[in-house]
């Protein structure tokens, strides 16, 4: 059936605005015809005439329900790229793909392949984005889900991106050596306490996986402590680290590598003016 690319846009974005705002609807509906039907918004600008085979109406029902329109689709975006996501993974945020720049410029400043391991890799879109930024590059990759990392194998496989992804618990080998050596090492690991829930929205609360978001109250720093256990043991000398943190506990962080013995240290403010990331140097000479 022919149709009004417009008509069936405005269509959409008054079914969800039952229960989002309009400009989250107008976001959601970009992404919901872009990705099933491969209307782009100039199309919808100019009102292209549009064939359209597929019933929107339980995937309305879904985003109306709450269920991230990532979950719906199957897909999201990272650095420009979409990434297969499942419920059994996070859905990338955009204020971590603020990582990505300082690792890419550090592994291409060094003069040689560099060498780069991602703990707690969930769909993989960090360490796959650093592996096609810098091409060259070995990236190694650690989750304890093996649900989450078939998913990473996945996207892998969808950007041809070479990483090699291993199924570790970071808890249980914080101070095991490695085989090698890295130049870098980078993290977004559960950071989120159960005393915060309170302050989330229910489209993460209920549906992504509660093993990749919180923290016990009592031990919130308990996967920064364990990383930099690992990164001081597995990193070159004047090797980078980093990490993406609660933005309530940047000095607390911060200490944690400081004690360790890594310099260099410094608290990064996200897009949104969030303390939202740690970096720092390995220097032991």
């Amino acid at each position: 059936m022919i149709q009004s690319s417009k008509q069936l846009f405005a269509d959409l974005v008054a079914e969800i605005t039952a229960v989002y705002s309009e400009n989250e609807a107008k976001s959601m509906v970009y992404l919901l015809l872009d990705t099933l039907v491969g209307l782009s918004k100039t199309d919808i600008l100019i009102d292209k005439p549009i064939e359209v085979n597929i019933d929107f109406a339980p995937l309305v029902a879904r985003i109306k329900s709450f269920e991230p329109i990532q979950y719906v689709l199957g897909v999201g975006d990272f650095y420009g790229r979409l990434f297969y996501v499942s419920p059994s993974t996070l859905i990338p945020r955009p204020e971590t793909e603020e990582l990505i720049e300082p690792i890419v410029s550090f592994a291409k400043s060094l003069g040689h392949t560099a060498s780069v391991l991602d703990i707690g890799t969930g769909t993989g879109c960090i360490a796959i984005t650093i592996a096609c930024e810098i091409q060259n590059g070995a990236v190694i990759a650690y989750d304890i889900s093996e649900e989450a990392l078939s998913i990473a194998k996945q996207n892998n496989e969808r950007h041809q991106a070479g990483v090699q992804f291993i199924q570790k618990d970071i808890l249980a080998y914080q101070y095991e050596q490695s085989d090698k050596l890295f130049d870098i090492i980078v993290s977004n690991p559960p950071y989120v306490t159960h005393r915060e829930k309170d302050e989330m929205e229910a489209n993460v609360l209920d549906y992504e996986p509660h093993l990749a978001l919180f923290v016990e109250n009592d031990n919130p720093l308990i996967f920064y402590k364990a990383i930099a256990n690992y990164a001081f043991l597995n990193l070159v000398n004047n090797g980078f680290f980093m990490v993406e943190i609660n933005q309530y506990l940047g000095k607390e962080t911060a200490q944690v590598f400081e004690e360790k013995g890594f310099t260099e240290i410094e608290i990064i403010k996200d897009m949104f003016g969030r303390e939202r990331f740690i970096k720092g140097r390995k220097n032991n000479v």
